[in-house]
């Protein structure tokens, strides 16, 4: 509902058509968009500081006053499942979905960002709007603002375009229940791919928890973004056993998850597994240097 409720935001709104919307912030050279995560979503713009004003504007529209055409609602309900397909077709991005799944077992958190064709089969615009109204308040709204404005006149064009809005209700949902992460298991699934796709993965740290600023570092080093990570030397540069590896953290608001990825052929699996829990072996046993946790 979330994921689809975004992409309705930009269909118009009482006072805008859809093709309005896009180009708003496009013919002045800025950019208007929007994503979903697991807990929240997103709307945002980048522009000059000239247009904040517009910007703003424009954002509060779409956000609170969205008009969820029902010709519209049929035509992105269709992209949608073709989004679905796509992302089915992809391997090493559905292994996550498929990990958090068996991980948080009837939890909000195990469920796709996309929706399943079914669920997405039968929503309603009726549903949507419910949904809209119950979650798009002020009450559940964060306004974040980096621009080189005075803090004053970013709170006094916040408070004209946003300022007028209700309130609302704190929403009171399975998202606030804290999920009981599944016990140590190890689950194999027949996919018709020419690599082995595998993550590992284990609980972590919440977004409130000031620990996880050490577990980003410690990602850093031993999967992080960079080519001189642990895993991709030992496996990728030493081996030439992966293609891709990489480890993340990912924190929630009451809980983590950190997890491990790598695509190799499929017989070379288990030594690929061997290699990484030597090197979570002495990340854990030997201390890092001061350049080591510099450079990281």
């Amino acid at each position: 509902m979330a994921h689809f409720t975004e992409h309705m935001l930009f269909k118009g709104t009482a006072k805008r058509k859809p093709h309005q919307i896009l180009n708003r912030m496009e013919r002045v050279g800025g950019e208007l968009n929007a994503y979903t995560t697991k807990e929240e979503t997103f709307v945002y713009s980048l522009f000059l500081k000239k247009d904040y004003r517009r910007a703003l504007e424009l954002v509060s529209d779409l956000f609170f006053n969205a008009s969820f055409p029902e010709a519209s609602f049929e035509t992105e309900r269709t992209i949608i499942l073709d989004e679905i397909n796509a992302y089915e077709d992809s391997p090493s991005e559905l292994i996550f979905d498929d990990f958090d799944h068996l991980f948080y077992p009837g939890h909000p958190l195990g469920r796709r960002i996309l929706g399943l064709p079914e669920t997405v089969n039968a929503l309603t615009r009726d549903d949507m709007v419910a949904f809209h109204r119950r979650q798009y308040t002020t009450q559940n709204v964060a306004f974040y603002s980096q621009a080189p404005l005075p803090f004053s006149k970013v709170v006094a064009l916040a408070e004209h375009y946003l300022g007028s809005l209700p309130m609302g209700e704190a929403p009171k949902n399975g998202a606030s229940v804290k999920p009981s992460p599944a016990k140590g298991f190890r689950q194999e699934m027949d996919k018709d791919t020419h690599q082995a796709h595998v993550v590992c993965g284990g609980e972590s740290f919440s977004l409130f928890e000031p620990a996880r600023t050490g577990l980003y570092f410690l990602n850093n080093i031993l999967g992080g973004p960079g080519m001189n990570s642990r895993l991709n030397l030992s496996m990728r540069e030493k081996s030439g056993l992966v293609y891709s590896v990489e480890s993340n953290v990912t924190s929630f608001t009451d809980t983590g998850l950190f997890t491990v990825y790598f695509g190799t052929d499929p017989k070379d699996v288990e030594r690929c597994l061997a290699l990484l829990h030597k090197e979570l072996k002495r990340l854990c046993e030997v201390p890092l240097t001061s350049l080591q946790w510099h450079a990281a």
